[in-house]
């Protein structure tokens, strides 16, 4: 993988999705903050995902930019309160959609002789006519565990990230996380050989997403 590879932007994503092509990019892979995460601990662990929580940002807005960049697909991590939002915006955007689910296979066990153990998040997937799908008759339901030590409060698996990035694009292809993190899809880029594309605006995250991608590669 060459530099030319990989385009790292710090800032605000609206803005900077704005300088991005039209039709530019063939999957997006990004986890938007969700904003229902932080809250009062109960002291079994830490429940303050602090600015990785909170979402400032226009989905409408978001979703139009999205629309307007990707020709093939889209996977939004998003908040429960934010599914239907999503979902709205993307069919009147005439995509066809998916309410999508990663099941942890080792959920932390807060709570868990009170109520169901909190094992899910969720993700909205949107495809234009014609996107690439290569997980034939596959349920939208993907198992794998949660990492323990998170880089970021937020992280997904790198595992899970190859997966999604495998059954909606093929190599050579460009994705585009416009909320990176510290880098996760990054490095999934790197290690199935897409072009990556990443916007952050935390200036910490970034410089870590920059290093783990750099030796990714």
């Amino acid at each position: 993988m060459s530099a030319s590879d990989v385009l790292l932007m710090q800032g605000d994503c609206l803005e900077l999705m704005r300088n991005l092509p039209d039709n530019s990019v063939d999957l997006i892979l990004c986890d938007l903050p969700y904003g229902e995460v932080t809250h009062k601990s109960g002291g079994l662990r830490t429940l303050d995902r602090g600015k990785a929580d909170e979402c400032n940002m226009d989905l409408a807005l978001v979703s139009d930019e999205f629309k307007r960049i990707c020709k093939g697909t889209i996977y939004a991590f998003c908040g429960t309160e934010q599914i239907s939002v999503l979902v709205g915006h993307f069919k009147r955007h005439g995509m066809t959609t998916r309410v999508c689910a990663w099941e942890k296979t080792n959920p932390s066990p807060m709570n868990g002789t009170k109520l169901w153990l909190s094992g899910l998040e969720f993700c909205v997937f949107a495809r234009k006519a014609k996107a690439t799908f290569n997980e034939h008759c596959k349920k939208a339901l993907w198992q794998s565990p949660s990492g323990r030590s998170k880089i970021h409060p937020t992280e997904k698996p790198v595992k899970l990230m190859e997966r999604l990035i495998l059954a909606s694009s093929n190599q050579g292809d460009t994705v585009l996380d416009n909320c990176m993190g510290s880098g996760t899809t990054g490095v999934a880029c790197v290690n199935t050989g897409r072009k990556f594309i990443g916007i952050e605006m935390d200036a910490g995250y970034f410089e870590i997403a920059r290093q783990r991608i750099e030796s990714a590669k």
